[in-house]
Parts: structure tokens; C-alpha cells; sequence
């Protein structure tokens, strides 16, 4: 809006002496001009440079994850699992109906995210 409203008050101040129908014309095709000739193309260039936002622990809800250790009696373990190109590895704990089962977790098996708490680097997994 900004850079239609600019080209539209400098073509149209600039063709004053043409009286106002014709000032207001010119105005409106400036600020079209400008906006579709000059900054749609620099922002197009400059967006390019922009880069992928970087992912967090918390985007790995419903992910595989892989089970490091054998998940002790209270249902707990060390989860690996991989975010933006990283293996982060962090505590998992089995979800309630799991743990409910009897459920056992061995090394190497795979699980899927629940639910993360990236303050304390834990996570809540169940068995896909």
C-alpha cells in the first residue's frame, strides 16, 4: 500500500499543470506502475535470500523415534531421534495406557512422539 500510495502522490503531483482529472489518472497508474514494475521485483529478489525457519524439538510431535536403552520398569528410557538434520537424543517416557499394558521398550525399537517438553529435553512416546 505504501509504495502504490507513493507513486500515486509523485506522478500525480507531477502532472498538476494537466488538470485533476488527468492528475488523478496518472496517480493511480504511478502508484500501479511503481508497485508492479519496481517493488514486486525487489522484494521478489530479496525473499529469495530468505532461508527455511529452523525446526525445534517441538516440531517432532507424531515423528519416529528410536529407542537407545531399554526402557526401565517406570516406563522410561533415552529416545533417539532426528530434527533439522541433527540426532537429538532425550528422555521419553511411555504414554500411561502403555505403561498400563505392561509394555516393554528394547533397545533399537521404534516408537512415535507424543508429546515434548523441549525445557527439560523429555518427551512422552508410544509404540508405533
Amino acid at each position: 500500500m505504501f509504495s502504490f500510495a507513493l507513486g500515486f502522490g509523485v506522478l500525480g503531483e507531477a502532472m498538476r499543470s494537466f488538470g485533476e482529472p488527468v492528475q488523478f489518472v496518472a496517480g493511480i497508474l504511478g502508484g500501479i506502475v511503481l508497485e508492479r514494475f519496481l517493488v514486486t521485483p525487489l522484494w521478489n529478489l530479496a525473499m529469495r535470500f530468505a532461508s527455511t525457519p529452523a525446526q525445534t524439538l517441538e516440531s517432532a510431535v507424531t515423528d519416529e523415534a528410536m529407542a537407545v536403552t531399554s526402557f526401565d520398569a517406570n516406563g522410561q528410557g533415552i529416545v533417539s531421534l532426528e530434527v533439522d538434520g541433527q540426532v537429538v537424543q532425550c528422555l521419553a517416557t511411555l504414554t500411561a495406557g502403555d505403561r498400563d499394558l505392561g509394555v516393554r521398550v528394547r533397545a533399537g525399537q521404534r516408537l512415535r512422539i507424543d508429546d515434548v517438553n523441549s525445557a527439560q529435553n523429555r518427551c512422552t512416546v508410544s509404540l508405533i
